[in-house]
């Protein structure tokens, strides 16, 4: 995990087995970029509920402010930016229970 990013598990098939899904609340600290990956099994969802983001979905950046939510395809490069100066807080879902991250 990158420095600046906490990640507390919701749910996931390790809380509840058979759960079928992911769910965690993600904290990015001012300055910080996540590490580009890509899942290769699941999608991810990102729904920022407060402070300012980038979300990078491929090769496009999206400007994600409170409220924004955008769906990262299976198998697609990602990563988070927070260049504001106040923490950013996400919920993020994956459509499995169980993650794989693949630089």
């Amino acid at each position: 995990m990158t420095s600046g990013v906490t990640m507390d598990w919701l749910m996931e098939d390790a809380i509840e087995p058979g759960a079928g899904l992911s769910l965690a609340r993600m904290t990015v600290a001012p300055g910080t970029t996540t590490e580009a990956h890509r899942h290769t099994y699941c999608t991810e969802t990102v729904h920022l509920l407060s402070g300012c983001v980038e979300q990078r979905r491929g090769d496009e950046w999206l400007a994600l402010n409170p409220g924004d939510t955008v769906l990262i395809p299976r198998n697609s490069v990602h990563q988070t930016r927070n260049a504001s100066a106040e923490p950013a807080v996400l919920i993020i879902a994956y459509s499995s229970g169980a993650r794989a991250y693949e630089a």
